[in-house]
């Protein structure tokens, strides 16, 4: 595949940035060069220096709190408890852990040895793969740019960072911090559109680690493929919630519409539309608009990230719907809706919606459910609100999702102590914390024999009466 043919697949539009490094116009193939001469020189290696590089990281991000929520706010309108919370605070703790405990995960793993290879000496070590490419979303841009960047410091590889053109203030603040925080033969920001994306996928990286569409995801994976490049890839897809009929509406509809506007439901594991038990539906959609006009929605929510997302938004709207404030396109504020009357095969269930509109379908058999739900191939998420352990069950055991998250939404994908990913259309890989950590690593399993070891212990020929001593002995 051409370079060109790549642009056209994965371009959000036409732009005129195509820079790779704006301080020093350094080409990718010198930062690469460059890179992988620092991680052959060893600077990476030891557990010291990829603690003082993390130190001079996290000095970066706390230094600069408030211009981190101000791009933050300039390029999504996110609000400041949100972008606090998840880009700011959640970042900073999954850093502190991971310096904390890098030594203890990456400790060498002493296991058994044949008893016909003693005195031996067997281990697994967990080993950097080398240089790393890491491309990042506009949604959370600088969570999903950082959190797998620490990640890969932490393991000893050394990083290129291409994080979103679309988000214009975060990308420039990423390049200020980086540049703070590490010689640039270790850790690089790479800006540019989609054309720079695309060189660097051409070339042949030691770990890709890309979150985004499951469209470009695909693209990822086979330009990957072509140079047997392993690779994480956080993707999304249309993530389910299911109401069955036994649950509390009110707990329920506060809790949905939490997470899916969280972000301004620019959110990939966000839940993607409801589908509630037919004699449920009545009463969840009145608690919906309770919620709806007792907290201000539309005042308080991050707003559509560019105008080609905000016309294909308008364009997934049709039928009744609950909806509060106005839309306003010069601010690139989409007043977020609930859709009432939506059907299987409407367009706004054909793709992921990513924004602040919930679709509210109905069910009556469990079993037509799991055969509509498995029309969506794998989500990286599903919601379930039900007091019934046994519909639960159920559900787990007949949909599969990269996680599961019970009576409420996103608590699955907000935390460090357990890993993130997604199966099937949704991805592959997982991060966070120690997950993150042994993701950016490869286990090596080294072997380690006496040399005083006698010759008959020795499988070379003549072998003479070897076969009678190893029928006697290994039984």
């Amino acid at each position: 595949m051409s370079v060109a043919r790549l642009v056209s697949m994965i371009s959000e539009k036409p732009m005129e940035n195509t820079s790779t490094d704006p301080e020093n116009n350094m080409s990718i193939d010198s930062l690469i060069d460059a890179q992988q001469r620092y991680f052959s020189s060893g600077k990476t290696r030891s557990i010291s220096a990829r603690r003082a590089s993390l130190d001079r990281l996290e000095c970066a991000i706390i230094n600069r709190q408030d211009d981190m929520l101000i791009a933050l706010d300039q390029d999504l309108g996110k609000p400041g408890v949100e972008a606090y919370l998840a880009e700011y605070y959640f970042l900073l703790q999954e850093l502190r852990l991971v310096k904390k405990s890098i030594k203890k995960w990456l400790k060498p793993r002493r296991v058994r040895s044949p008893i016909y290879f003693q005195p031996c000496r067997t281990e697994i070590r967990r080993e950097a793969y080398g240089v790393t490419l890491i491309m990042a979303p506009w949604n959370y841009p600088v969570q999903l740019a950082l959190s797998p960047l620490i990640a890969a410091v932490a393991a000893g590889n050394t990083v290129v960072l291409k994080p979103s053109e679309m988000a214009t203030a975060t990308e420039k603040l990423l390049v200020e911090i980086i540049e703070e925080s590490f010689e640039k033969e270790h850790v690089t920001v790479v800006t540019g559109n989609a054309s720079v994306a695309a060189q660097l996928l051409e070339k042949s990286f030691d770990f890709i680690f890309f979150t985004g569409s499951t469209g470009v995801g695909k693209i990822v994976a086979e330009k990957a493929a072509v140079n047997l490049i392993p690779t994480i890839l956080e993707l999304g897809g249309k993530c389910p919630c299911i109401v069955d009929a036994s649950v509390d509406v009110e707990m329920a509809a506060r809790r949905i519409l939490a997470g899916k506007f969280f972000n301004g439901g620019q959110t990939c594991f966000a839940p993607d539309f409801v589908v509630v038990h037919h004699s449920a539906k009545a009463r969840l959609i009145a608690a919906f608009e309770r919620v709806m006009e007792s907290a201000p929605w539309n005042e308080e929510m991050a707003h559509i990230i560019n105008d080609r997302h905000y016309d294909r938004l308008l364009k997934l709207l049709a039928g009744a719907e609950i909806k509060q404030g106005e839309d306003d396109r010069e601010k690139l504020r989409l007043a977020p809706r609930i859709l009432t009357q939506v059907g299987w095969g409407d367009t706004v269930m054909e793709e992921e919606i990513f924004g602040p509109i919930l679709p509210v379908l109905e069910y009556s058999d469990p079993a037509d459910l799991i055969q509509q739900l498995s029309n969506y191939g794998s989500p990286l998420a599903m919601y379930l609100f039900s007091r019934d352990d046994g519909f639960q069950q159920f559900m787990m055991d007949s949909i599969r999702s990269g996680g599961v998250c019970i009576n409420d939404t996103m608590k699955q994908g907000s935390q460090f102590h357990t890993p993130f990913g997604g199966v099937g259309d949704s991805g592959y890989g997982r991060y966070r914390g120690r997950a993150g950590v042994e993701a950016l690593s490869y286990q090596r399993t080294v072997v380690k024999r006496a040399t005083w070891v006698s010759e008959m212990f020795e499988l070379i020929p003549p072998y003479g009466e070897k076969l009678s001593w190893l029928k006697r002995f290994l039984r």
